[in-house]
């Protein structure tokens, strides 16, 4: 199946095997938005005689069955709908080929380029000043607790530069955090 992402519109090829029957929900590996997948419907289910359906017109006892053999398929697909919290799954399929490329707007490249930027240059800082603090506490396993208000003031100045709505869109901080603080590893 070809599923195109909500948040960016990339086209994905995914196996219909891996979507079972009450969908999952994935992750966008190119803008990290996250959606609901339903599998592939039967579209057969949904094919009704040619005959046309008027407010004058009687309905003959083969369209009734027809409407309740439809009615029932959407109940089923109602029910398979309903809210599960199941693990997310990052889809990790390459895109389709027939996938339409989306060009990124200059402008935005390089808020994001920025934003990245920024964020290892605080994280950076706090290494260069707290050296002695960070192998300590990383090598003890507390290394949130011993660089914690050294975090936050970073992370302030970090949103007040950014401002709120690429802060809480992306985890460039935290990605910073992980790489240059915990040395590659997923402290944060």
């Amino acid at each position: 199946m070809i599923c195109t992402c909500d948040g960016c519109n990339t086209k994905y090829l995914l196996s219909d095997e891996k979507v079972p029957a009450q969908g999952i929900r994935v992750r966008c590996p190119k803008c990290r938005f996250v959606w609901r997948l339903m599998p592939a419907v039967d579209k057969s289910v949904f094919e009704i005689s040619s005959g046309t359906f008027t407010d004058e017109a009687p309905v003959v006892e083969s369209q009734k069955s027809e409407w309740a053999s439809l009615e029932r398929s959407l109940s089923d697909l109602a029910g398979r709908m309903s809210p599960q919290m199941e693990e997310e799954t990052v889809i990790e399929e390459k895109p389709a080929a027939v996938a339409e490329r989306v060009v990124e707007d200059p402008e935005a490249r390089k808020k994001k380029e920025r934003s990245k930027r920024l964020a290892r240059v605080f994280v950076s800082d706090i290494l260069v000043y707290n050296k002695d603090k960070r192998d300590k506490g990383l090598a003890s396993g507390e290394l949130m607790t011993v660089l914690g208000p050294e975090i936050k003031k970073a992370w302030e100045a970090y949103k007040e530069k950014i401002g709120p709505n690429v802060v809480e869109s992306t985890d460039y901080f935290r990605e910073a955090l992980n790489e240059i603080l915990a040395d590659g590893q997923k402290v944060f």
